[in-house]
């Protein structure tokens, strides 16, 4: 149905749900790949030198370390995938990646609004949904905190 469906994951929380959306995703995804996107911070400019390159190493290493237990879910169900880590503003990133993916598809997990900040500026989910013309399948996640 879909040949590339893009998938970001965030932090050890994001992981910890991860699960969730999966279940999903396996049924979407007979022969698609998975495109699985991890997104960090811009690490500012005021680190500068050697301390800035090691903080975006080790940023993109716990991108990568991430997103490879989601994949070894999706190997187990046979699914094809690729895994990217980008730096940058987190909503901005996952409509440009889509589009350089090409995916027809962005799954991504929602729990409502967080608060002040979210009520706001409107989260992730919601300026990914007014920023591309990719479909958005929203997942909201069960039970709360």
């Amino acid at each position: 149905m879909y040949e590339t469906i893009l998938f970001p994951v965030s932090g050890k929380k994001g992981l910890a749900r991860a699960g969730e959306v999966l279940r999903h995703v396996t049924r979407i995804a007979d022969g698609s790949t998975v495109v699985l996107l991890h997104v960090f911070d811009v690490v500012p400019l005021t680190v500068g030198g050697e301390a800035h390159a090691q903080i975006r190493a080790e940023h993109a290493a716990t991108g990568e370390t991430l997103l490879k237990s989601v994949g070894q879910e999706l190997e187990k169900q046979g699914i094809s995938f690729r895994c990217r880590v980008e730096e940058g503003t987190v909503a901005e990133t996952i409509v440009r990646v889509a589009h350089e993916e090409k995916a027809e598809l962005i799954v991504m997990l929602t729990d409502g609004r967080n608060g002040l900040p979210d009520y706001l500026l409107g989260s992730i989910t919601e300026r990914v949904l007014r920023n591309t013309d990719t479909a958005l399948l929203a997942i909201r996640q069960s039970g709360g905190e």
